[in-house]
């Protein structure tokens, strides 16, 4: 047998030393298990959230390496599992949690302790009781404060509405906060509301089959808007399929990742979000003497894009208004 060169016995030491220092961070968000795997290269990323491509962006900014520094351990799984806690038996103690809503945060504050927490958005994050207690910082998108101002977006995008469905999660705080702004936005403007309560995928599928459709070419007078629910963002293909194909109707989004398949959005988009967070994600993964827990980063103004589809607004046979795009709206 040949022996080996010193070349490829040093390569050998080089990838057994990368593989026992490289850090595991776990990606959990509420939605379906097949989307589970191992991210080691970026071209793994179908499937998968946008926040997570945004922190592999931001950790290379920072001269941290998917595949030889770190992996994700991306997960979805059913807001049931991980609430009951199901989904972290067996888990092994990864270097970080990136743990991708309000309720996944604090599922894993109640079922993986000691872990340290990164999320990329959390919107009412000052009362969070992890935030609180220096165990879970990350970004905030405002996305509940600022459903209101989505709404407006909607109507300036699609004038001729005169009743909106709201779809949200009942008896979760977060999405009841959002669908009374989006009430007092829309009823201030003459709109009636209509919000649709949904709890899981397959409800959410059947409300989806029972919406009215709309004729052909008829004015566009019901639209159906998205509040910035997990459960909601988990199944956002889904709804742009039933909502808009299937139904003809508008659907508007409160990020602006799924446009131009999506007709239209407004909010920090969640690449962004991913994005942000990664300096903090970077301190707690690789430590460094001295440096201290890091806050909680808010979005500004400046974060927030108006995006609508050209393509999506010809399937629906509906003009978008011209002054609004010299009004801050972005078309694709």
């Amino acid at each position: 047998m040949a022996k080996k060169s010193k070349k490829t016995k040093a390569r050998a030491k080089t990838r057994a030393k990368t593989k026992t220092t490289r850090k595991t961070i776990v990606a959990l968000a509420v939605g379906d298990p097949t989307f589970s795997r191992l991210i080691d290269h970026a071209s793994k990323f179908y499937g998968v959230r946008p926040y997570v491509s945004g922190l592999v962006q931001g950790l290379a900014r920072l001269k941290r390496t998917l595949g030889t520094d770190y992996v994700i351990d991306y997960r979805q799984d059913w807001h049931v599992n991980i609430e009951s806690g199901e989904t972290f038996r067996g888990m092994q103690k990864p270097a970080l949690i990136f743990a991708m809503s309000t309720a996944v945060t604090r599922a894993v504050g109640k079922h993986a302790e000691d872990v340290k927490i990164v999320f990329p958005n959390c919107s009412e994050h000052e009362a969070e009781p992890l935030v609180k207690a220096k165990r879970a910082t990350g970004f905030s998108a405002r996305r509940t404060q600022t459903a209101g101002h989505c709404f407006d977006r909607f109507l300036k995008t699609v004038p001729t509405l005169e009743e909106v469905i709201v779809l949200y999660r009942p008896e979760y705080h977060v999405a009841a906060t959002a669908l009374e702004m989006v009430t007092k936005a829309a009823e201030s403007k003459g709109i009636k509301v209509r919000p649709l309560a949904v709890k899981s995928h397959s409800e959410l599928e059947r409300e989806l089959s029972n919406l009215p459709a709309r004729a052909p070419g008829a004015a566009a007078k019901l639209g159906v808007f998205v509040t910035p629910v997990d459960l909601l963002f988990a199944q956002m293909p889904s709804i742009i399929k039933w909502v808009q194909e299937t139904k003809n109707l508008p659907a508007f989004l409160p990020v602006t990742d799924w446009v131009p398949s999506g007709f239209g959005g407004y909010g920090v988009p969640q690449f962004t979000c991913g994005e942000r967070t990664a300096k903090q994600v970077d301190q707690l993964v690789w430590p460094k003497s001295g440096s201290r827990f890091p806050p909680v980063l808010v979005a500004s103004d400046r974060d927030f894009e108006w995006v609508v589809s050209d393509a999506a607004a010809r399937a629906l046979r509906l003009d978008i208004p011209e002054a609004e795009k010299k009004a801050g709206m972005r078309t694709v």
